[in-house]
């Protein structure tokens, strides 16, 4: 059998630094949710949401031939109010119609002067067992018509 060399001190020391950096972990804020009713144009958002209706807008086939990329228009909210979401592929798998939904760091981006929600890479969409009443469809942040105004 063979017999262990010794450790290097330089290497023992650098080994013990790398364990208690290891051990000085990022703790991660709690997220803030907000509702409809604090939503702005040009931020990241999480939210607890609604879905209210589903419309698929595109249904395309890959070129593998053997699915389908999809994009709906979903209009999603809560009780201070509604706005559209644009959601993707898989994503159709948890966006229904009725469903209760959970975004975290979506995009509130304005396209064409009006708002909507985007799930992009960085963002995440799940199920969620959060409370949502109706939603409040009478105030849709998506037909309000944004214009960007330079500051002087």
């Amino acid at each position: 059998p063979k017999t262990p060399k010794p450790h290097n001190p330089s290497c023992l020391i650098l080994l013990i630094e790398l364990v208690m950096e290891e051990s000085k972990r990022i703790v991660l804020a709690k997220p803030t949710f907000i509702d409809m009713g604090e939503l702005q144009p040009g931020t990241r958002v999480t939210m607890h949401l609604r879905v209210h209706s589903v419309r698929i807008i595109r249904q395309r086939q890959r070129y593998d031939g053997d699915s389908l990329n999809l994009v709906a228009e979903c209009i999603v909210g809560d009780e201070h109010g509604c706005a559209k979401l644009m959601a993707y592929d898989r994503q159709l798998d948890v966006i229904k119609e009725g469903a209760i939904i959970t975004i975290r760091n979506a995009h509130a981006n304005v396209v064409k002067e009006h708002m909507r929600i985007e799930i992009d890479k960085w963002a995440k969409v799940e199920a969620s067992r959060e409370r949502i009443g109706k939603v409040n469809t009478t105030k849709n942040l998506s037909d309000i018509e944004y214009e960007l105004v330079a500051q002087k």
